[in-house]
């Protein structure tokens, strides 16, 4: 269905390898959807330009919202940093979207990917029957977006919901961040990748994931290990907010039936007071659409603040 006619908001969602975005109805409804390369070595200028190019071809007139992954000054429109897209830190990526597109930046909503992804579903999809969760992204890092009551909690500084960035092995690996043993260098997509390798796997994890569908004992063990490692970090949620359902997303997140064995292990061996019945562990219903969905939605929400 084409945006054209329709009353809609344009969502963008910013990751290490692509840039998806779309055109979304006032209802939820997917009108219309776009992905490219995000070709981050070009430059930011050029990231700029491509990401108001897509929003110009979806219909984009009054405003458009942009999820990123990082660490963000929502107010100046700046990701301060990012572990993975580390070619855009400190730059004003709103100022020069707002330019291309010829609109004020105040119409140009920015916000984390994980909170975004997490407004997606809480909206449109597999969150819509709970009030309380945790949004889980796994990808070239791993997001999270905690929502409670139905509402995504930034937090006063904008760092809420970063499971990515729990600390599980405290002499581990080195993550993007900076410091050492991140639940991101053991569970992301990048990270299981490697995991794989190690283990005389594929890199490829759509491979690995057949291979353990078929029966292959290796490759369920890397499976069951990294969730696991996923549950032990996700542990620190329930022990923080009694959190009791998680729903899992981003491109990795499609192994979920063969890392849910792992998970609960790992919630059960570090979760206080639970057992595995009382968790339930959901996949993410919008697929690769939740952070752009989730980012148009941003976008409504904020132009709705700024015309009060």
């Amino acid at each position: 269905m084409s945006p054209e006619g329709v009353a809609h908001r344009v969502g963008v969602d910013l990751g290490g390898t692509a840039i998806k975005a779309g055109a979304v109805s006032l209802e939820g409804e997917v009108l219309e959807r776009r992905s490219i390369p995000a070709e981050l070595d070009r430059g930011p200028e050029d990231l700029a330009e491509r990401i108001a190019g897509l929003a110009r071809e979806l219909g984009c007139t009054d405003g458009l919202g942009l999820g990123v992954p990082g660490l963000l000054d929502r107010a100046a429109g700046v990701v301060i940093t990012s572990a993975n897209l580390h070619q855009i830190d400190g730059f004003a990526l709103v100022d020069a979207i707002a330019g291309h597109l010829d609109l004020p930046p105040a119409r140009v909503a920015l916000e984390n990917d994980a909170n975004v992804a997490a407004l997606g579903e809480a909206w449109a999809g597999a969150g819509r029957e709970d009030p309380d969760f945790l949004m889980v992204t796994l990808g070239t890092g791993v997001g999270g977006g905690v929502v409670l009551d139905g509402e995504v909690v930034t937090g006063s500084g904008g760092l809420a919901g970063e499971v990515g960035h729990i600390c599980v092995e405290p002499d581990g690996l080195l993550c993007g961040c900076g410091k050492r043993g991140c639940l991101e260098t053991l569970a992301s997509a990048t990270a299981a990748s490697k995991r794989a390798q190690a283990a005389g796997l594929p890199a490829d994890l759509a491979e690995v994931n057949a291979l353990a569908s078929g029966g292959d004992a290796a490759a369920i063990e890397l499976l069951m290990d990294v969730g696991r490692d996923l549950g032990r970090g996700l542990a620190a949620a329930t022990v923080l907010l009694d959190l009791r359902v998680f729903v899992i997303g981003g491109g990795f997140g499609a192994a979920l039936p063969l890392l849910r064995p792992g998970i609960e292990e790992g919630l059960c061996e570090r979760a206080y007071g639970r057992s595995a019945e009382d968790y339930r562990i959901l996949g993410a219903t919008l697929g690769p659409d939740a952070g752009w969905i989730g980012a148009a939605r941003v976008g409504l929400l904020r132009a709705q603040e700024n015309d009060d």
